[in-house]
């Protein structure tokens, strides 16, 4: 099986056939702007393409289709990073006292952090694979939705994985809720 080649034409609905640089094989489907499927083995995972459908708007549809393929295939890519992240994230949270709103609050933080990384990671993952075709294709065809989507991910990305890392003081990878910092 050979990795996924950007450069072979697409066109929507097309199944691709990938494998990672770590050896994970799996499918890709861009049916459309509406939805995308990635299957690994028997798990399929059926998603609108939120990030893309912002990313991508604006580009003629053959940039889109390949930008979009090339980015869910970063996720693969990058899963290796995306699972460390959480790793890191889980054993610096799991076991700690919290009550059940502040496990609600950690929780929706590590998700949104984890995402955050992970999207922000498959589309550095196009950036590199592209070069400067990457920053040509978007000078051509502006998108304000870009550097958006790149602050938009950074700030949660650097900011959430901080606090849930730290794992001391008030907020969200506290164990202490009144804001005390353990002796040191």
């Amino acid at each position: 099986m050979r990795t996924f080649d950007p450069s072979s034409p697409q066109e929507p609905g097309d199944t691709r056939h990938v494998r990672s640089w770590y050896g994970l094989d799996g499918e890709i489907v861009v049916e459309n702007e509406l939805w995308h499927l990635v299957r690994v083995g028997k798990v399929t995972l059926n998603h609108p393409p939120v990030v893309n459908t912002f990313i991508r708007a604006g580009l003629p549809r053959s940039e889109r289709l390949r930008l979009s393929y090339l980015h869910e295939y970063g996720h693969f890519q990058t899963l290796p990073l995306a699972l460390l992240h959480a790793a890191v994230l889980l054993g610096r949270g799991l076991g700690k006292r919290r009550s059940p709103g502040s496990w609600i609050g950690w929780l929706v933080a590590l998700l949104v952090a984890h995402e955050a990384v992970w999207e922000l990671a498959s589309e550095g993952y196009v950036a590199i694979s592209e070069g400067p075709t990457y920053r040509r294709t978007y000078r051509s065809n502006p998108n304000p939705f870009l550097p958006v989507f790149w602050i938009s991910m950074a700030a949660p990305s650097s900011g959430l994985t901080w606090l849930l890392a730290r794992g001391r003081g008030k907020g969200v990878g506290s164990n202490d809720p009144s804001g005390r910092r353990p002796p040191t």
